[in-house]
């Protein structure tokens, strides 16, 4: 019997030292989760407010060129305009669109659960 409790003993350290490992990842996955949230919140506000004021801008602009300018210089400024706010907005559809491929979610998480695969001798 003498034998066994040692073995029942390591077991159990073995099963305790994995569930505090678990605990650490979920705690570490929560904590991902929460900072993706509040990050993704930031964005959207940040990107509606853009929204809103570059269009109230360029509305006003609009509205200003048709009313202050001549008709035959009128239909080449709001032409320009035009160019301008497709460039403006095909290049923030560019940069958006590497905003969003900058970092992926959870990759802390997995490259600490790499790291404890390596410290087990399970490299791949």
């Amino acid at each position: 019997m003498s034998e066994r409790e040692p073995i029942i003993a390591r077991g159990r350290s073995l099963l305790g030292e994995l569930l505090r490992m678990t605990q650490t990842r979920l705690e570490m996955l929560a904590l991902e989760l929460e900072q993706e949230k509040l990050r993704i919140a930031r964005e959207l506000r940040l990107a509606a407010i853009t929204l809103g004021c570059a269009w109230l801008a360029g509305f006003t602009l609009v509205l200003w060129a048709a009313l202050a300018l001549r008709p035959p210089v009128r239909f080449i400024v709001l032409g320009a305009l035009f160019v301008l706010f497709v460039l403006a907005g095909l290049t923030s559809w560019i940069v958006l669109r590497r905003s969003l491929s900058h970092n992926r979610p959870f990759s802390r998480l997995i490259g600490q659960l790499r790291l404890d695969r390596a410290s087990l001798g399970h490299e791949r």
